[in-house]
């Protein structure tokens, strides 16, 4: 019962597909090699800092849980009052990087602050709950950092015990106290603070905010410049600067028997210049398969850079043809004959049908167990001769497998855009490699610089994605 509630808990409200897309039904197979490559890792695991910032969140919410009177997380209301105690905590992390960034106007902001909408607005009003409505704190239990991260802090060893994402292990302790004693000595917090007369009830009954930032971690702002705090977006692809953190992370996240460590490797080896050139090198490993052989017997990375190249055409496909629809000066809902005189869609299409007719030829397809949905993209293009028919053919595909809001719909040979310019953040379909590539820059345990120029060249990557779909999610919640 413990395992549901706690995977209850950790799921969006809408599912992944509706929040952040899947316009081809393809995620489940992007998934499939994802969790081969880079397992127990997401798309939004790309700073190993906020690793050791969870840690320490994670260490003082539990003793002020624990001091509230608390211990059972095996129900519902267990976890949400233990979340209770551990939000205010990663909100406080993101006004502390604001304020130091304040202090040093020359310093970069680092993209993942997840609620900074919130806490700029707090920082100005002081209302209560960080200028959060009760709707908002609900909602950042989805879209904060903890959640973000919480699969890394239950698959990674020695982060949390059991893998419960709550209770620190040994590592996870480690980088607690590192991270504590790197702060200024009044930003501390320490054992003997918990164990003071306390009006615990008082504090309990919704008022959990209002404690550490009165009581708990009064002094959260001290000297704010100094001590850890989370990664710059210039300095993503450089080391942690503190050796012992960098080696704690390093040991949980690329531990030798692990997958992710060899990935990393024939990542940094591969010389290529491109996304695909980086999927053919992984294709092409012997020392992967092997490893992946042994570890997941009926799994396979060979249908990898095909996949890739398809689902890259299709979507560049879908990306055209909504630019068309919606960039119609004269037509709001061209029709489909004007949209397959377009040059640039011509060319996509062109390219949508040639990958098309190479995974229906890629040998070894059909025990790729996700190839039913590839397969029916890739049969609909090859037998659509016009681009009107390729046109058609598309845009069925995302009417009937497509995950989330659909982006187009065709009424009566009228195409109708249904989304606006900002709602489209669906990305090509990775495989969490820039996710892996900046962990392993920042444990020090490969050079990634070449793989993540390689990757940086692709427009919509997983990381940008993940960027502006949180983004979306703020902008949404400072409007409510």
């Amino acid at each position: 019962m413990a395992e549901q509630w706690s995977w209850y808990l950790t799921e969006p409200w809408e599912p992944v597909s509706i929040r952040r897309g899947d316009a081809l039904g393809f995620r489940a197979a992007s998934d499939y090699f994802a969790d081969l490559l880079a397992p127990g890792l997401s798309n939004s695991t790309f700073d190993a800092r906020w690793i050791s910032l969870l840690s320490w969140s994670l260490k003082w919410s539990q003793s002020a849980w624990q001091s509230a009177g608390n211990s059972d997380l095996s129900s519902r209301e267990g976890q949400r009052e233990r979340y209770a105690w551990l939000r205010p905590l990663e909100l406080l992390w993101v006004a502390r990087t604001l304020a130091s960034k304040k202090a040093d106007q020359s310093s970069e902001i680092t993209g993942q602050l997840r609620g900074r909408r919130s806490i700029e607005r707090w920082r100005e009003d002081h209302r209560p709950d960080f200028s959060m409505t009760r709707e908002q704190q609900a909602r950042y239990r989805q879209i904060g950092t903890y959640g973000g991260y919480r699969v890394v802090l239950r698959n990674m060893p020695g982060l949390t015990k059991g893998g419960d994402g709550w209770t620190l292990d040994d590592t996870g302790l480690k980088l607690a106290r590192l991270v504590n004693e790197s702060l200024p000595p009044a930003a501390r917090l320490s054992d003997e603070r918990f164990e003071r007369h306390t009006r615990w009830k008082h504090w309990s009954a919704g008022k959990h905010s209002e404690y550490w930032t009165k009581h708990g971690w009064a002094d959260w702002n001290k000297s704010a410049s100094r001590g850890l705090l989370p990664t710059a977006n210039g300095d993503l692809r450089k080391k942690l600067t503190n050796t012992d953190e960098r080696f704690l992370l390093a040991e949980a996240l690329f531990d030798e028997e692990s997958n992710r460590s060899l990935t990393a490797y024939v990542l940094a080896h591969a010389n290529g210049k491109t996304h695909s050139d980086l999927c053919d090198a992984l294709a092409g490993s012997s020392a992967l398969e092997k490893k992946l052989s042994e570890s997941h017997p009926a799994g396979s990375i060979k249908p990898l850079p095909a996949f890739s190249r398809l689902a890259d055409a299709a979507m560049d496909a879908m990306r055209v043809l909504w630019d068309k629809i919606k960039d119609d000066g004269e037509e709001p809902t061209p029709p489909i004959e004007k949209l397959a005189r377009s040059p640039d869609l011509k060319e996509s299409l062109d390219r949508l049908r040639k990958e098309s007719d190479i995974w229906l030829n890629l040998e070894g397809r059909n025990s790729f167990r996700f190839d039913n949905i590839v397969k029916h993209l890739a049969e609909a293009m090859h037998k659509a001769k016009t681009p009107v028919e390729q046109i058609r053919a598309l845009s069925m595909h995302h009417q009937k497998h497509g995950g989330g809001r659909n982006w187009f719909r065709e009424d009566a040979g009228i195409f109708v855009g249904l989304v606006a310019s900002n709602d489209v953040v669906s990305s090509n379909y990775r495989f969490r490699l820039n996710s892996l590539s900046l962990l392993a820059a920042q444990c020090g345990v490969a050079r990634m610089n070449d793989a993540l120029v390689a990757m940086a060249k692709e427009v919509n990557d997983e990381e940008k994605d993940y960027a502006i779909a949180a983004e979306a999610d703020d902008a949404q919640e400072a409007a409510a």
